[in-house]
C-alpha cells in the first residue's frame, strides 16, 4: 500500500468516526432536505420577507444557502454542532459565496433565538420537544420541515411528497405574549 492510500483510508476512517461520534451526541445522523421540501419551504417563506433567518441544525446548508439565495438582504444564520456537516458548510460557503450567511458551530439552545424574524429547522422528535420548551414563551415564526412541535397548533400544514412517503412541512407564527404561561 502507498502512503496516499494509507493517508485516504485513514481520512475515511476519521470521517466515519466523527459522523458517528456527532450522531450518537445530537441523536440523529445529518439528513439533507429534499428538492420538494426545500421548494415547498421556500414558498411558505416567501411573503414573510424576514431580515434574520436561524436554520437550526443546517446539516449541509440546503436551507441556508436556498434562503440566503431567496433573501439577499437578510442575515441568514446556520448553526450545526456536527463537524462534518459544519466543514462541508465552511467549504460551501468558499465555492458557493454567500455573504449574507454565518455559520456558527454552536448548539442553538444555547442561543437567544427569539432576535430572528424566522427559524427554520429539519430536526427530530425529541430535539422538537426541546425546541417547545425554549421557545414557549417566545414570540416566533417557525418552519419546520417533517416533525410538527407536540404542542403547538400549526398556522398552516404543507403535505410534501417525500422520499419514501409524504411529509409535511409546519408553519408556526406564535404570539406567547397571548397566552397564558405554561405551568
Amino acid at each position: 500500500m502507498t502512503i496516499l492510500t494509507i493517508a485516504l483510508i485513514g481520512a475515511m476512517i476519521l470521517i466515519v468516526l466523527l459522523v458517528l461520534i456527532d450522531s450518537a451526541r445530537n441523536g440523529i445522523t445529518p439528513t439533507p432536505t429534499t428538492n420538494k421540501e426545500k421548494n415547498a419551504a421556500l414558498q411558505i417563506a416567501q411573503p414573510m420577507n424576514p431580515s434574520t433567518i436561524a436554520d437550526l441544525g443546517a446539516g449541509f446548508g440546503t436551507m441556508a444557502f436556498s434562503l440566503a439565495e431567496q433573501f439577499p438582504d437578510a442575515k441568514v444564520t446556520a448553526y450545526e454542532t456536527a463537524t462534518i456537516p459544519w466543514l462541508f458548510l465552511k467549504i460551501r460557503k468558499i465555492v458557493q459565496p454567500r455573504k449574507n450567511v454565518i455559520i456558527k458551530k454552536t448548539d442553538f439552545m444555547n442561543e437567544q433565538l427569539y432576535t430572528y424574524d424566522l427559524l427554520y429547522t429539519y430536526l427530530y422528535p425529541k430535539a422538537m420537544d426541546r425546541l417547545q420548551i425554549k421557545l414557549q414563551h417566545e414570540p416566533t415564526t417557525l418552519i419546520s420541515n417533517c416533525f410538527a412541535m407536540p404542542d403547538w397548533n400549526p398556522s398552516l400544514i404543507w403535505p410534501v411528497e417525500s422520499k419514501v412517503t409524504y411529509g409535511s412541512i409546519y408553519l408556526y407564527r406564535r404570539n406567547p405574549t397571548s397566552f397564558p404561561p405554561i405551568s
